[in-house]
């Protein structure tokens, strides 16, 4: 186990040994028709990538495959040179199913150096990457409107301490959250049934309420304040219930119905209003031995997969698509949901607090370990680099 004090990059990365990356490209076959470009070298740089630039492009990893850093990390061996072209190719035609088995396997190791907190969550909510339909040839058309001629792709991830689930739809009947959370939260892992899953008010479908109920699915989530429900007993709020942003005036159980179906089970449904703006919010779950304050608690942390997701875009480049094929938009996926998980674990195991700085300093530290290596393997004779790099010490 790593001491949870100023744990270096190189600590967390060599958590995925080369031995790993071999094993499962051998398992898959996933190298069967490669030469140059083998999925554990495109693993490699597709992570150097992500994490070193910014604004990552296929120009740039072709320009980060020569680079000596990239070379450093990928066990000291010197990269010939290799076209965008190329990389675009690979990532079109290798299988996936490579980077799924290896976010996966990242979950599994690297789930047990975070603490779990005793309120664990599992955060559920959907992003959309939209572009051109010339330019996209996968993911569905919105049905009407100025934005008619684009093509979305929808993004569900289930956020824990780490991005647990992820799913990738791109077909018309996962334009409905209703479709898509309910299908990401049903298809989590036996190990979660007890996790508290929090949602926004996209599912509005009375029978997914009933189907959680039956399932023993914690939930906690928001519905319109205008929805149709039928009290069934009250828990008698005497007095309003303050938190620092809500007042709390009812705590009910309610069937929600509305004319085309109604629930079979009752829901407890809690009413407040925001103080700084007056606004009324009604809170449903099926928990029920938490105080209303502690739910509306509860559903306020789904903020973080907000926040979460807002990084990936801006911080980890994930909103520019440098491949349009379905496969090299699921390996990118699962990438950058790796380069997450790293940054995640070295923020938790360094005790540091928000996204953009945490990320600088990964990269910061990443840079200083190669700094090491170079002067090791240099012995302090710069010149001596290009030759060790050429042939590696054994």
């Amino acid at each position: 186990m790593v001491d949870f004090c100023n744990v270096e990059v190189n600590q967390i990365i060599s958590l995925l040994p080369n031995k790993l990356l071999s094993e499962l490209a051998a398992d898959i076959n996933v190298n069967k028709y490669a030469k140059k470009l083998q999925a554990e070298l495109m693993f490699k740089l597709l992570l150097h990538s992500i994490l070193s630039y910014k604004e990552n492009s296929l120009r740039t990893m072709a320009s980060a495959y020569e680079s000596t850093g990239f070379a450093l990390l990928n066990a000291g061996k010197k990269s010939d040179h290799i076209g965008y072209s190329s990389i675009s190719e690979r990532l079109s035609t290798m299988n996936p199913l490579y980077f799924e088995r290896l976010y996966q396997k990242c979950l599994q190791t690297y789930k047990s150096y975070l603490p779990d907190k005793p309120d664990s969550l599992i955060r559920f909510d959907s992003t959309i990457v939209a572009l051109s339909g010339k330019l996209l040839k996968v993911g569905y058309h919105l049905q009407a409107g100025d934005a008619a001629h684009l093509r979305q792709l929808k993004f569900t991830i289930g956020l824990s301490n780490l991005p647990i689930a992820v799913h990738f739809f791109n077909d018309q009947t996962h334009n409905s959250e209703n479709v898509a959370l309910k299908e990401a939260i049903l298809a989590l892992e036996p190990e979660n049934t007890e996790k508290i899953r929090v949602f926004d008010r996209g599912i509005t479908a009375r029978k997914t309420y009933d189907e959680f109920i039956e399932k023993n699915i914690p939930f906690v989530s928001r519905i319109n304040i205008k929805s149709k429900r039928q009290t069934v007993s009250d828990n008698q709020v005497l007095h309003p219930i303050d938190t620092d942003t809500l007042s709390i005036y009812s705590d009910s159980w309610v069937y929600l119905f509305s004319e085309r179906a109604s629930a079979r089970y009752p829901l407890r449904c809690i009413e407040s209003t925001r103080k700084e703006t007056n606004e009324h919010l009604v809170f449903i779950t099926n928990i029920k031995n938490l105080p209303a304050q502690d739910i509306t608690l509860l559903y306020k942390r789904r903020w973080d997969i907000e926040v979460f997701f807002k990084f990936l875009k801006q911080e980890l480049n994930f909103a520019h698509l440098i491949n349009r094929s379905e496969n090299g938009i699921k390996i990118m996926l699962y990438c950058t949901l790796i380069a997450s998980i790293l940054l995640l674990v070295y923020k938790e195991m360094n005790h540091l607090k928000g996204y953009k700085i945490m990320k600088q300093r990964f990269v910061d530290n990443l840079e200083k370990c190669l700094l090491k290596d170079f002067v090791q393997m240099c012995g302090g004779d710069p010149d001596l680099v290009e030759i060790n790099l050429k042939s590696p010490p054994s």
